[in-house]
């Protein structure tokens, strides 16, 4: 495996996770419980967006501190556009004579996508987005147990 597809794998599955203590979240708070029914019927929907997930999440987080969760919010909006990079752009262009492929930035097709520089980015945020999260899980009442 290259080193490319072992970032997109990892990436993909911090972002999962990500996006499963958002539901745990909104499943706690709602429902005082995480139903699994719930969790799986509802939230994990693949109609159930991210983007209305993180807004859910916001209003949860207005309700329950004073606290400025911006620049948490904008850490989560950054590791779901690394996501969505990851996930969905891959297709290299060659120019004529070229052996190296390039990636073009849909936001910017003039410029190439750094995958190294976003998998960096990425892994420097993650850790502690998901710490945050399963801070407020367990705010709610959440539990976070092993198998």
């Amino acid at each position: 495996m290259n080193e490319l597809s072992k970032w997109r794998a990892e990436v993909i599955e911090r972002a999962i996770n990500v996006e499963w203590l958002i539901n745990a979240i909104i499943c706690q708070h709602y429902l005082k419980k995480t139903f699994i029914n719930f969790f799986l019927e509802v939230l994990y929907d693949e109609y159930f967006s991210f983007a209305l997930k993180r807004r859910i999440l916001e209003k949860i987080l207005s309700q329950i501190d004073n606290q400025n969760n911006k620049p948490k919010i904008d850490q989560l909006n950054r590791i779901n556009t690394i996501r969505n990079y990851f996930a969905h752009c891959n297709q290299q262009f060659f120019e004529i004579g070229s052996d190296i492929g390039k990636v073009p930035d849909p936001r910017k097709t003039n410029r190439v996508i750094n995958f190294k520089t976003l998998y960096e980015e990425f892994m420097s945020i993650v850790g502690d987005v998901e710490l945050w999260l399963s801070e407020i899980f367990k705010s709610k009442g959440g539990t976070l147990e092993k198998e």
